[in-house]
């Protein structure tokens, strides 16, 4: 199968629902981005016009405050930062399939 996020290599699991994921079927964003909150601001526009459930919305909008939060405090830490695949390893990967 194709990997879907080529840059990072992981495995998640949701506690609630025990479904895995890893790059072959999800994909991570770094809460250190700067394109992050816009990002999720129109993902949550998308699934609201999905017709996702309230709790869900609501899910997302916590989400959007806990990142919101944690590049407040990165910014004195130099943390947020615009996203970027500017190695050459990255660039193999995540354009050339390198690696993979």
């Amino acid at each position: 199968m194709e990997k879907i996020d080529r840059k990072f290599h992981f495995v998640a699991t949701n506690p609630c629902k025990g479904d895995v994921y890893t790059e072959e079927n999800a994909i991570i964003f770094c809460a250190k981005d700067a394109a992050l909150v816009p990002t999720l601001e129109t993902y949550y526009h998308e699934c609201k016009a999905l017709g996702c459930r309230k709790e869900h919305l609501e899910s997302i909008d916590l989400l959007i405050e806990r990142v919101r939060r944690f590049q407040a405090i990165g910014k004195d830490k130099k943390h947020f930062h615009v996203p970027d695949t500017d190695t050459d390893c990255e660039i193999d990967r995540c354009i050339g399939g390198k690696g993979l």
